[in-house]
């Protein structure tokens, strides 16, 4: 039997064809470290190039890898031989966090596209700063002196660990749980900064203790660091006049819009929420005067539990307040609307978030 000629040539050009692909060294996936150094990317395949589109984690948009052209990103050069050897990659002069993901190349042959990927895999991990105590602009400490009797709320902030640190708070080495808010994680870049409040009524048998923030971390050195508030009372004199302190008088400013936001070590599918998980969202007013206060709905029912103390803190524009919710998410909450009312004397706004669940 003879097989016409038009068919051996179409086999012939079907099989070139489905056999041209792109080859990535590393194959597949490269682990690396931050600040390793001189990482190579390399795309190649069995025909010269028309161009060569790569696309890089943390860099703004996809740029041509050329040997005649500087790479427009900083502390990225070319690497490989030129795209008439039917090869283009790159080379990162020092891995960032922003370099964890997809490294892609787009390249063209005879009108043809073709695509190849290689994982950029970040291990390891970061310390982060050591923690800080930050004390609400509304607490009275001057001369670092607390009254007898009042409330302080404190924030204790642990920045920039991959993966976060795990903070908790003691008085003279005692363990607090009473009056803790829950921990709120934001991360950006491999990086999550973990923030939680406490506040404490200031009582008379707490003169010269000291209430302690540890940030447990396994790339801290002995696994943890501490920062601590001494707590000095007051001295009350009954024959003396309290000193009247005097402030300025500032217009009322409506602050901004409240803003809703999820923890980012809240379990997430598809922007569902996992039944019998705690939600931990925080609402944030920016910018009152005076700063506003907040109310809790899940659909029209009032929320008392789960709350954290609100903590206040004021820079030139006004006052910015922060609270933390914690809620137990059950299997009837799915389709609730779970609400966020920043009230002041000129005007309340609130923000919502529609909780969605899944098993």
């Amino acid at each position: 039997m003879r097989i016409p000629v038009f068919l051996v040539l179409l086999s012939a050009f079907l099989g070139g064809s489905q056999a041209l692909q792109v080859k990535t060294d590393p194959a597949e996936e490269v682990i690396v470290v931050e600040g390793q150094k001189n990482v190579n990317l390399l795309c190649l395949i069995d025909e010269p190039m028309d161009f060569c589109i790569v696309k890089l984690p943390g860099a703004p948009a996809p740029f041509a890898a050329s040997d005649k052209l500087p790479a427009p990103v900083e502390g990225i050069t070319y690497y490989g031989l030129p795209w008439s050897s039917g090869s283009c990659g790159i080379t990162i002069d020092t891995i960032k966090p922003i370099h964890d993901g997809p490294f892609e190349c787009t390249v063209s042959v005879k009108g043809q596209t073709y695509k190849g990927q290689i994982n950029i895999a970040l291990s390891g991990e970061v310390a982060p700063e050591p923690p800080v105590i930050e004390l609400a602009s509304n607490v009275d400490s001057r001369n670092g002196e607390f009254e007898f009797g009042k409330k302080v709320t404190m924030k204790c902030v642990s920045r920039n660990g991959w993966p976060g640190a795990k903070l908790s708070w003691y008085l003279d080495g005692v363990k607090l749980t009473e009056d803790v808010g829950a921990e709120f994680s934001e991360t950006s870049n491999r990086r999550t900064t973990v923030q939680q409040i406490y506040r404490r009524a200031i009582a008379v048998e707490d003169n010269r203790k000291k209430v302690t923030c540890r940030a447990e971390h396994t790339a801290y050195p002995g696994g943890f660091m501490e920062t601590s508030l001494p707590i000095k009372l007051k001295k009350v004199y009954t024959n003396e006049k309290p000193e009247v302190q005097k402030e300025e008088l500032k217009e009322s400013v409506k602050p901004k819009p409240p803003q809703l936001t999820v923890s980012s070590v809240v379990a997430q599918r598809n922007g569902a929420f996992k039944v019998g998980s705690n939600l931990v969202v925080q609402c944030v007013s920016k910018d009152g005067n005076p700063p506003a206060g907040f109310l809790w709905f899940l659909n029209d029912q009032l929320i008392y539990e789960g709350l954290s103390a609100p903590f206040t803190s004021k820079s030139s524009r006004g006052s910015t307040v922060q609270q933390t919710l914690t809620l137990p998410l059950k299997q009837t909450d799915d389709g609730k609307v779970l609400i966020c009312k920043a009230r002041h004397p000129e005007g309340s706004e609130e923000t919502r978030l529609k909780i969605s669940t899944y098993n």
